[in-house]
C-alpha cells in the first residue's frame, strides 16, 4: 500500500481484510495497527495497556508519549478526553507524515508533535521545568531498543519529569533475556513497579514520582473510565496489573552497561 525508505528504516504500510499496520520492514514485526472498518478502537493489546496508567493516576491532565507509530495512542487519549494535552516526540519525521496520511493522526491546540530524540526532547523540558501527570514510553521495537531510552540514567530523567503523583507507563517486553534486565532498571529508579501483562509478548510497566496505588484503588478508579474506555475498544479487566517481584540477580541497564540488543543476539 505504501513503502519508503526514510532516514532510520525502511516505513510500509500494509492491510489485511482487517487491518491497516504500520511496519518497519527492515526489521519485521507490526509498529502500529487499526482496524479499517473501526479505526477509533484499538486493535494492539499493548496499545490497550497503556491507558492502565490513566487507572494509577485518574487526574492527569497533560500527557507525554514518547514515540509515534501510528499516533494510536494520543488518538485515542483525544477521543476519551479531549481537554488532556498531549505533547508526543517522535524521531522520525516520516513516520508522523504515515501516521497522518494513513492513519487518521491529528494535531490539534492540545495535542502537539515534536521531532526529535526523545531523550534530548526530555531533558529540554526538564530543564524548561515542565511536568508530566503521566508519560507513555512506546519507543522499543520488537527487534531493536534504543539502548539510550532504555538506561537507569534515562528513566531518572523520565522520572524528574514528573508532576506530583505522576505515572510512567512503559511498552516493554514481557518474555525473553531482556525482559529482567528491564525490569531492574526500573526498579533501580522508582522502586515499586506493577505490570500490565498483555498478549503477543509485551507487558506495561507502570511506575510511579509518589509510589503507585493499590490495584484495588486502581479498580475503583475504572469504574470511571469503564464507559468511555469501551469506546477505545478495552475492557476494564485486561487492564489489571500486579506488583512486579524484585528481579534480584540482574543488574540495570546504564549509559556504560548497554547490552539490550546483544541481548536480543544482534
Amino acid at each position: 500500500m505504501h513503502r519508503e525508505k526514510s532516514m532510520y528504516r525502511d516505513l510500509m504500510v500494509v492491510e489485511t481484510e482487517q487491518h491497516r499496520c504500520m511496519s518497519f520492514a527492515r526489521r519485521g514485526g507490526m509498529q502500529s495497527c487499526v482496524f479499517k472498518h473501526a479505526p477509533d478502537m484499538l486493535a494492539i493489546p499493548y496499545t490497550r495497556g497503556a491507558f492502565a496508567g490513566l487507572l494509577a493516576n485518574p487526574g492527569a491532565r497533560r500527557v507525554l508519549v514518547i514515540g509515534l507509530g501510528g499516533g494510536v495512542i494520543p488518538r485515542a487519549m483525544r477521543r476519551i478526553d479531549p481537554s488532556i494535552r498531549i505533547d508526543v516526540v517522535e524521531l522520525d519525521p516520516a513516520v508522523v507524515e504515515v501516521a497522518k496520511q494513513y492513519f487518521g493522526y491529528r494535531e490539534d491546540p492540545l495535542l502537539r508533535t515534536r521531532i526529535g530524540d526523545g531523550r534530548v526532547f526530555v531533558r529540554r523540558q526538564a530543564r524548561a521545568g515542565v511536568r508530566y501527570d503521566l508519560i507513555v514510553i512506546d519507543a522499543y521495537e520488537r527487534v531493536y531498543v534504543p539502548e539510550h531510552l532504555m538506561s537507569r540514567e534515562f528513566i531518572g530523567e523520565v522520572k524528574s519529569l514528573l508532576a506530583p503523583d505522576g505515572v510512567v507507563a512503559s511498552n516493554t517486553f514481557a518474555r525473553g533475556p531482556l525482559a529482567p534486565y528491564e525490569t531492574a532498571t526500573y526498579q533501580s529508579v522508582f522502586g515499586e513497579t506493577r505490570i500490565v501483562d498483555m498478549t503477543l509478548g509485551n507487558r506495561i510497566i507502570l511506575a510511579a514520582r509518589d509510589g503507585l496505588p493499590s490495584e484495588s484503588v486502581m479498580q475503583r478508579n475504572a469504574v470511571d473510565f469503564e464507559q468511555r474506555f469501551l469506546t477505545i475498544g478495552i475492557q476494564i479487566a485486561e487492564l489489571r496489573s500486579q506488583p512486579q517481584p524484585p528481579a534480584d540477580g540482574y543488574r540495570p541497564l546504564t549509559d556504560q552497561y548497554a547490552p539490550a540488543n546483544l541481548l536480543f543476539g544482534h
